[in-house]
């Protein structure tokens, strides 16, 4: 009898062992997958940015020309929010790289009001923010999480974008934009302030559009082509 309470306790005791051990793993896997996925992920969206990733020397101190330099991979974001944090856990197909990177994000967005909109970027390290190829903030550099702002009038017409950021040493990062107007509470950008929309959006439409008229265009060759095949046919019997 003593025996049983015995077992009874340390099978308790084991299962209480074995729930907590699988709470902290899903966690852990969890809160893994978030951070590997807090520049953006892989799956393409239509209403965010692509962010090219590319790979820096070490002792790199400012961003670099990104046009001269080729992506290693491309993610997509619908936000930028990467609030100051510890980050190893690298990037969707780029697991390993967590220092001496940079990311370059492009795309559209259209200001549901307008007006002048103030903008802040933070960062660490570098970053900058362009608004219709114009830079906005210039907070590039190596330093901690620490923010510029920028202010720029704007039109309910459609916007370019592009927010260059670049990782120094490991293992802190941020980058976060916000935006407001008339002094009302920041957002995170796009927020409700702004409709985003992903670069190579209007690629994808026209590319659409044109095999879309390429069949049709076909469609009608082939009718006519047929058309013409029988008529031939009909006057050959008389």
């Amino acid at each position: 009898m003593c025996l049983f309470k015995y077992l009874k306790y340390f099978y308790s005791a084991f299962r209480a062992l074995i729930i907590s051990a699988a709470i902290f793993f899903f966690s852990f896997a969890a809160n893994a997958q978030d951070n590997n996925k807090a520049f953006g992920d892989s799956i393409f969206i239509t209403n965010g940015l692509t962010g090219n990733i590319y790979l820096l020397p070490v002792n790199t101190i400012k961003l670099p020309d990104f046009d001269t330099m080729k992506p290693v991979n491309i993610i997509y974001a619908d936000s930028i929010n990467i609030p100051p944090r510890s980050w190893s856990a690298g990037f969707p197909g780029l697991r390993d790289r967590f220092e001496w990177f940079g990311i370059e994000y492009k795309g559209f967005f259209k200001a549901r009001k307008e007006g002048e909109y103030l903008f802040r970027l933070l960062s660490d390290d570098g970053s900058k923010l362009f608004i219709d190829d114009s830079l906005i903030i210039n907070n590039d550099g190596l330093h901690g999480a620490y923010s510029k702002i920028g202010k720029v009038m704007l039109d309910d017409s459609r916007h370019s974008i592009k927010i260059q950021y670049f990782q120094g040493p490991r293992y802190q990062v941020a980058l976060q934009l916000f935006a407001s107007i008339n002094n009302s509470k920041e957002e995170i950008f796009p927020g409700t302030n702004f409709i985003l929309y992903t670069q190579g959006e209007r690629k994808n439409k026209m590319f659409y559009f044109l095999i879309l008229t390429g069949l049709i265009v076909l469609y009608f060759i082939f009718f006519f082509r047929r058309n013409n095949k029988r008529g031939k046919t009909t006057k050959d019997k008389k």
